[in-house]
């Protein structure tokens, strides 16, 4: 379940549980207060008979006649006003002694005791009235507890359900609701970066706040498209005009080989030769990564590559020693976009190294490994990502551009360029898939 999803429904259920707990909680008061008004009522009412059925004997005590022994006998005690029970029901030591302890009030009196209801109320007879005794009633709660019980039982019950019943309905709806953003996830996972012309599409006669993100999302993709078809009609432009100079060079060198008889010069034009060519190829594999054109079948190996690469900086600087940990090291990638994921790397470790350079190739898993170490000063504390455009040492005369282009180009192979150790030795590692 989705983060998104499960906190909604969370969020639902725990808002439904707060309802049916302030239901059940405002239920349970309602239902006691009903009850201790229902027991209460029914205790007046047997007082009220008893009293209609009180006579006051020659000799001012009280009698009751025989149309109230019923009532008196079920629940009701009658006392004296010195406290002497004239009758009552035939009840436990407990209740007796509760009613006893009412013989004696003046006004109107509830007491709740061991899980009973006792109302003792003065007896007034003759005219003018005067007090002739205490009348006192009890009644049991357990009746009424019991009901009140199975009330809050059942709607605690209905509550739990409830509850079930909203995670899951609110579950279903956020699922339901939410699934043309997974889609669109989904379809956004399948584009690749040549994709420039899909879109999420339209609504489908649906107009809600998912489909306006859909349409927001394409009216971005469309000025990102943009941009990038004007960044490939412009690398297309730039490699043109720099193709037309190189192609001049390259003809004057030719030309010069022709007519040169000095060995000197016939080798010093045939490199201008070679350079010409390693540029213009350099140049169609940029371009070819500018437009996102840079997966290819060909596979080539990383140790050739890189003694290329070692080979083309001469005898002068620092000493450079290839280790060579085996094994097959296949890269499928073009040969031109693997030396520019290398290249710079290996430039500024010479530029910066103190008497030697160490290459070792190496397999981890699934990827070749070119891991390049100098004895250099280090990567300065002070710099941010070394890897960022324009980021460059203080005392370098660069541009802060060949690391940066190291890892676009590695990215674009789907491999990467990491910082693996700042100083002594300063190494940094070029991870690309193996073939």
């Amino acid at each position: 379940m989705g983060s998104v999803r499960l906190r909604i429904v969370r969020s639902a259920t725990t808002v439904t549980a707060l309802a049916m707990g302030v239901m059940v909680t405002v239920v349970l008061l309602v239902a006691t207060r009903l009850n201790t008004e229902r027991i209460d009522a029914a205790l007046k009412d047997g007082i009220e008979a008893t009293t209609a059925a009180l006579t006051r004997a020659p000799d001012g005590r009280l009698r009751v006649s025989e149309a109230g022994q019923d009532e008196v006998r079920d629940r009701v005690w009658v006392f004296q006003p010195d406290g002497t029970l004239v009758d009552g029901p035939d009840a436990g030591s407990r209740a007796q002694v509760v009613a006893e302890s009412l013989a004696h009030v003046t006004r109107t009196t509830r007491l709740e005791r061991f899980g009973r209801v006792y109302i003792a109320v003065p007896i007034r007879l003759g005219r003018p009235a005067s007090v002739a005794g205490v009348a006192v009633a009890s009644a049991s709660t357990q009746t009424y507890d019991s009901s009140r019980d199975l009330l809050v039982g059942g709607l605690a019950v209905l509550g739990l359900l409830m509850i079930g019943l909203s995670a899951a309905l609110t579950s279903v709806t956020v699922a339901r609701t939410l699934r043309p953003v997974a889609q669109m996830t989904d379809l956004a996972a399948q584009w690749s970066e040549q994709d420039l012309d899909s879109r999420f599409g339209g609504s489908h006669g649906r107009r809600d706040e998912l489909t306006h993100l859909g349409d927001t999302l394409d009216a971005l993709l469309d000025r990102v498209a943009a941009t990038i078809r004007n960044e490939q009609q412009l690398t297309s432009e730039l490699a043109h005009e720099l193709r037309t100079p190189l192609t001049s060079i390259r003809g004057e060198a030719e030309l010069g080989l022709i007519g040169a008889s000095d060995d000197t010069m016939r080798e010093r034009l045939t490199r201008i030769v070679d350079q010409v060519d390693r540029l213009n190829a350099t140049i169609s594999a940029l371009l070819a990564l500018a437009r996102r054109q840079s997966r290819t079948a060909h596979r080539i190996d990383l140790h050739e590559v890189v003694a290329g690469l070692v080979a083309g900086h001469g005898p002068t600087g620092p000493s450079m020693v290839i280790e060579d940990a085996g094994g097959d090291l296949l890269v499928t990638a073009d040969a031109a976009l693997v030396e520019r994921a290398i290249g710079p790397v290996l430039e500024n470790a010479v530029r910066y190294a103190g008497h030697a350079v160490r290459i070792r190739l190496l397999k981890t898993g699934s990827e070749v490994c070119v891991r390049i170490s100098d004895d250099g000063h280090g990567v300065s504390a002070d710099l941010p990502d070394i890897f960022a455009a324009g980021v460059r040492d203080p005392g370098s005369a660069g541009a802060g551009l060949g690391l940066a282009l190291a890892r676009r180009v590695a990215v674009s192979l789907g491999g990467s360029v990491v910082l693996v150790s700042a100083s002594d030795p300063t190494t940094v590692e070029i991870r690309l898939p193996a073939a």
